[in-house]
């Protein structure tokens, strides 16, 4: 009677899920004609689950079998009605097929007046697998030939019919439809030829949960049916839960049948064996479906990682452009990818990088200027399928046809801020599918890491090739003074001095920038409304973010060339760490972050230290701590270790891995994951930090257990430095 224990919890389960979907569904939108006909659809699974469950519960009753199994066929008479019902309204069918929804519907309920009858079910009576199980009348044949398969297979072939003449979007939905019709109905059918003593086991039972999961799945996301990802969520456990039960029921039945004495002291062994096989049969499913099912299997914060991590350690564009697309092709397996940068000045799309498309000797692409605003400047994705239904009209109508030409699917703008740099051309998938809701999340997150190293990588050139330009002016120039002036034979650092030169360059303007921000914001200029002061704090505040920047490119131009200069003072690190400590309280607070300071009853010995150069150093230190804790706290504490003052900021942020933290105070290095949660970062604030320390005789390094368990960052400084 393992069997029948299975299916009863396999209905009860398939009744609270149809139910549930079935809640969701209405509730998304209750005047919709698709969605009360599938939430119809799904109560009577329920029904129908529910009177399983109580059904194959009882093991004595005969009686209450016989009206349990009478109360099912209430619910089993329902689903084919409310399934065709619903097919005709997703197909749009409702009008030219009035006639047949109402004869249908009279039909049905013609049986429904004799299902308790016994011209429906006859009897119940055991047999070797169930305590009781009904056998058919006249009239529940009649019902199966005249209403289940009548409707069900009538709809199927409707459903056919549209996936036939249909393209590209609908023709990927109504793929999906098909698959939940034919495993929910397909499954269902395997209950019905123990009704006729045929002897095959309703074992395909367990796949009547999908549909009501798929069919409603499908109409509550924006993409009607998005259905990949929950298949890709939950096809390697439902299938391996499934396989392992179809094998535990087979060992138990014939240890029940032919080794009874032992059957209690196996039950503890086949669980032991259930669980040692389960992590095997996931793996197996899971390469299964990742070859015969799904485009790929792949983790969505994987592939932002690697991308992350990839784009760091560059800023050659043609390495950029090769990292990003290898990275999204191991992940969706498109047939095809194009970069095309921007050019405000020109209005043009120019082709930087291709690899499918087929587009000839044309290389520029005018800018639309409806699709432009409608998509790129929100940063929207373009999914060409849906553009050419919402949006064809004269202004789109030869772009959209250019882009249908060249068989792109979709496009992903480049933006940084509100500036557009350009965009991210796809092809179609390999497998012929769409591209999800899932895929688009992982597209805007890649294009907004991908705009900002393409536009540091593409600065990075304009610098080289100035340098090389700049270089040979030099030469030219002093020539005659060459013997004289040998020194000036090390312009192979220009790129340093022309960072330097730059850096000055955008100094001055975003410091009168700031001011003016800040005089506005304290209003000396006039009240102004909450909208305009949130969009100025942001402003002040990413002005700060650039200044930041350009102080530190300052100051490693003059670490490497040697210019950097230290103004030494006896001075109190208390003092200056509480300061920057009320300075970046707010930063915390908006955050909901605790920021403790440990403040000793006994004050410390002054340093003699460059008070700037430390109140930048301990002000990166706690600012940093800040942008990688999502919750918890961040502790700073001082104290006296022998002749030296040690500082510590200690936070319960992301953690660093034990790889990272060799490499942490190199230039331009982040550590793995950092762009995910802060995509601003340079990589600098850590290496001039450690410039400056150095240069103060002191010590400075990190400490963590790893990943989301925290960092300390410390430093010490001398004392009584000798200068």
């Amino acid at each position: 009677m393992q069997l029948q224990y299975f299916l009863s919890i396999d209905g009860l389960i398939t009744a609270i899920v149809a139910f549930i979907f079935g809640i969701v569904v209405l509730a998304k939108n209750r005047r919709n004609v698709i969605n009360q006909t599938l939430f119809l659809l799904t109560i009577a699974t329920a029904l129908w689950s529910l009177g399983y469950w109580y059904w194959l519960s009882i093991y004595q009753n005969e009686e209450l079998a016989l009206f349990w199994t009478r109360m099912l066929s209430i619910g089993s008479t329902l689903i084919p009605l409310f399934y065709f019902h619903w097919i005709i309204s997703l197909l749009g069918l409702n009008k030219q097929n009035k006639k047949k929804i109402l004869i249908f519907y009279i039909i049905t309920f013609f049986f429904l007046l004799f299902s308790f009858s016994p011209s429906f079910i006859k009897y119940v009576e055991p047999t070797p697998y169930f305590s009781f199980w009904p056998k058919a009348g006249w009239l529940y044949s009649a019902y199966l030939i005249f209403i289940y398969f009548t409707l069900v297979i009538y709809s199927i072939i409707l459903l056919l019919k549209y996936f036939k003449n249909s393209v590209g979007l609908k023709r990927a939905q109504i793929r999906y439809v098909l698959l939940g019709s034919i495993l929910g109905f397909g499954g269902g059918a395997t209950n019905f030829f123990l009704w006729y003593d045929i002897k095959i086991l309703p074992l395909g039972n367990v796949l009547v949960i999908l549909y009501p999961i798929l069919f409603s799945y499908s109409i509550i996301k924006h993409r009607l049916m998005d259905i990949k990802f929950v298949l890709r969520k939950s096809y390697v456990y439902l299938t391996s839960i499934s396989s392992i039960a179809v094998i535990i029921i087979a060992i138990k039945y014939i240890l029940e049948r032919y080794f009874s004495g032992i059957f209690l002291q196996a039950d503890l062994v086949i669980l032991i064996f259930a669980v040692l096989i389960f992590s095997k049969v996931k793996d197996y499913f899971y390469r299964v479906g990742n070859k015969y099912f799904f485009s790929s299997l792949y983790d969505a914060r994987e592939v932002i990682s690697e991308i992350s991590d990839n784009l760091r350690t560059t800023l050659e564009v043609k390495k950029i452009y090769d990292f990003i697309y290898n990275t999204l092709n191991n992940a969706l397996h498109f047939k095809a990818f194009g970069v095309l940068g921007y050019n405000e000045k020109t209005g043009y799309y120019i082709t930087q990088y291709n690899k499918g498309f087929d587009i000839g000797r044309q290389k520029k692409f005018i800018n639309n200027r409806q699709l432009k605003k409608i998509f790129v400047s929100r940063n929207e994705p373009i999914i060409l399928e849906e553009m050419k239904k919402d949006f064809y009209n004269g202004k789109t109508k030869k772009t959209i046809d250019l882009l249908v030409k060249f068989n792109v699917d979709i496009l992903v703008p480049l933006n940084i801020k509100d500036r557009t740099i350009g965009l991210i051309a796809l092809g179609p998938k390999e497998s012929g599918d769409m591209y999800n809701d899932e895929d688009l999340r992982v597209l805007k997150t890649v294009s907004a890491q991908a705009a900002i190293a393409m536009e540091n990588a593409l600065l990075y050139e304009e610098t080289l090739n100035f340098n090389i330009k700049l270089k040979k002016e030099i030469e030219k120039a002093t020539w005659e003074l060459k013997e004289a002036n040998v020194e000036l034979k090390k312009l192979d650092v220009a790129k340093s001095e022309f960072i330097s030169i730059a850096s000055h360059q955008l100094r001055t303007p975003l410091t009168v920038i700031k001011g003016y921000i800040s005089m506005i914001l304290d209003g000396n200029f006039g009240v102004i409304n909450k909208e305009a002061k949130g969009s100025l704090e942001k402003v002040y505040e990413s002005g700060e973010r650039l200044i930041q920047l350009v102080e530190n490119l300052l100051n490693i131009s003059r670490i490497e060339s040697g210019r950097l200069q230290f103004s030494y003072e006896k001075d109190s690190l208390e003092e200056m760490t509480e300061s920057v400590i009320e300075e970046l309280s707010n930063s915390a607070k908006r955050k909901g972050l605790k920021l403790n300071y440990k403040k000793l009853a006994k004050p410390l010995p002054r340093v003699m230290m460059d008070d700037e150069k430390i109140r930048q150093v301990v002000m990166n230190l706690i600012d940093n701590a800040i942008k990688y804790t999502k919750k918890g706290s961040i502790t700073v504490s001082l104290e006296q270790d022998d002749d030296k003052i040690k500082f510590c900021v200690s936070d319960s942020g992301m953690g660093i891995g034990p790889a990272d933290l060799d490499h942490l105070f190199k230039k331009f290095s982040r550590g793995k994951g950092t762009s995910a949660v802060h995509t601003e970062g340079t990589g600098l604030g850590l290496y001039v930090a450690k410039q400056m320390i150095d240069a103060h005789q002191g010590e400075i390094w990190a400490e963590s257990k790893g990943e989301e368990r925290g960092t300390k960052f410390y430093f010490k400084l001398p004392i009584n430095r000798k200068i």
